[in-house]
């Protein structure tokens, strides 16, 4: 039995029948959403809805399915369709095989191009990928990996990231949310200059082919893998667009690179998967190290002041947001004697809000619960119930650990930007690249063609 709010219905249907729910009872709650409707409305509504869930009851469950676009049948290395660029491209339109930008048309040729980049087998299932539960297959992430524009030597990076979101903890289930969040992709090590991606001016714009195409990669991987359709089990409000790849810029960076902080070896090849609620602005800082911590502490302060008492977000599990420095303002930084945990540990101490207006928050969000009630049941650590006083100040985050910082983007500029997390979806997932064996001479070869 479910019960849904109004536009939901096709959704449920879809998601059930991917859980091996062919038939469901199910009661779509009248508009307006039930999260901004006043108590008697509430009220109202629940009386309605018993009368509605005793009559679904009383009778067969609906057999009806909800197809979520046309599936190709046959064997995944078949020809599926024959014509020429526009035909191709309109036959996938059409299908909801894309993104609304015109794809590479995955011929046979081309996906075999990407398979030379790989030791590992075309039909090894790298990972399941809800909310359809298909196979991503190296066969399904080449021909992806085609269609995105992608070359072929990028293929180690498009599987290490298919193997970070397929990992439980990432939770891919939860990328068709309201919020419209995406995922963030950081990638670390030698293969980044290897294959060209970009780590300084511009890390943002969708300019770098390498940056731009891996990250459009994995939108048609939710989409033809995954089985995210707008309207469907994509059910975001205003949605965001897939951000470029951030690749670090290790070379210029005066701390070790993101990908340490990770746990992985210096020089070791990692990509980085996690949400991105928002992305700030660029922001300007200038003077001494101290004076541009500053003014980052103040600007993460503000970026999720305002979301961090979401308990839905946050409360109970952590929260992993990116401060982005260039290498200039990080090399000032460095040079007045801050490292990497010291940066975190001053952002934590001074990027706050006041207890009183997490506490508005929280009853805003018809919780009854306030910060020391929070700390009580394990919600929150002690620190933001150190007092009674509603004007003293708590942190953004849980704790200093969870701050991420990478350096990128150009390196004579004195700005930063901070990427907001979504709490508890889309947790942060690190995966090593792994290349062929045969690494060095693809790469030679690569070049010698090129």
């Amino acid at each position: 039995m479910g019960i849904v709010c109004k536009g939901f219905g096709t959704s449920t249907r879809l998601v059930a029948r991917a859980e091996g729910l062919a038939h469901i009872r199910m009661v779509e709650l009248p508009p307006p959403n039930i999260a901004v409707q006043n108590p008697e409305e509430l009220r109202e509504c629940a009386e309605k809805v018993v009368d509605e869930v005793i009559a679904a009851l009383s009778k067969p469950a609906d057999g009806a399915v909800v197809e979520s676009g046309r599936s190709a049948t046959g064997h995944p290395e078949s020809i599926i369709f024959s014509g020429d660029l526009e035909a191709v491209n309109e036959h996938f339109l059409n299908n909801v095989w894309c993104d609304g930008l015109p794809v590479i048309p995955p011929t046979v040729a081309k996906v075999e191009a990407m398979l030379r980049y790989t030791d590992r087998k075309r039909d090894e299932v790298i990972g399941i990928l809800a909310p359809r539960r298909l196979a991503a297959t190296v066969w399904k992430i080449a021909v992806n990996g085609v269609m995105a524009g992608c070359r072929p030597e990028y293929m180690p990076v498009l599987i290490a990231l298919i193997e970070a979101i397929a990992d439980e903890r990432f939770g891919v289930q939860q990328v068709g949310s309201t919020v419209g969040w995406t995922p963030l992709i950081i990638l670390n090590g030698p293969i980044a200059k290897e294959l060209g991606f970009n780590s300084g001016q511009g890390v943002l714009r969708p300019q770098a082919q390498a940056n731009i195409t891996v990250s459009r990669f994995l939108r048609l991987a939710l989409v033809n893998i995954a089985g995210y359709r707008v309207g469907e089990t994509d059910m975001a409000t205003f949605g965001r667009n897939y951000y470029p790849v951030i690749a670090e810029a290790e070379d210029t960076s005066p701390w070790p690179p993101f990908s340490v902080d990770r746990g992985f070896a210096s020089g070791e090849n990692v990509i980085t998967v996690q949400s991105a609620d928002s992305t700030s602005h660029s922001f300007l800082s200038e003077g001494h190290g101290e004076d541009h911590l500053r003014v980052i502490a103040h600007e993460f302060g503000r970026e999720l002041g305002g979301q961090m008492f979401v308990p839905m977000e946050h409360f109970g599990g952590e929260v992993t947001p990116i401060i982005g420095l260039t290498p200039l303002i990080a090399g000032i930084i460095a040079r007045n004697g801050y490292s990497k945990d010291d940066v975190r540990r001053y952002v934590f101490e001074h990027a706050t809000v006041s207890a009183r207006e997490a506490d508005v928050n929280l009853n805003r969000h018809q919780l009854g619960l306030n910060l020391r009630e929070s700390v009580r049941l394990g919600r929150l650590p002690a620190v933001f119930a150190q007092s009674d006083d509603p004007d003293r100040r708590v942190p953004v985050v849980h704790r200093p650990e969870e701050i991420n910082i990478v350096v990128t983007g150009s390196p004579d500029r004195n700005r930063s930007f901070i990427a907001a997390q979504f709490g508890h979806q889309g947790f942060r997932v690190s995966k090593a690249v792994k290349s062929p064996a045969n690494w060095a001479s693809l790469l030679k070869q690569k070049d010698l063609v090129n």
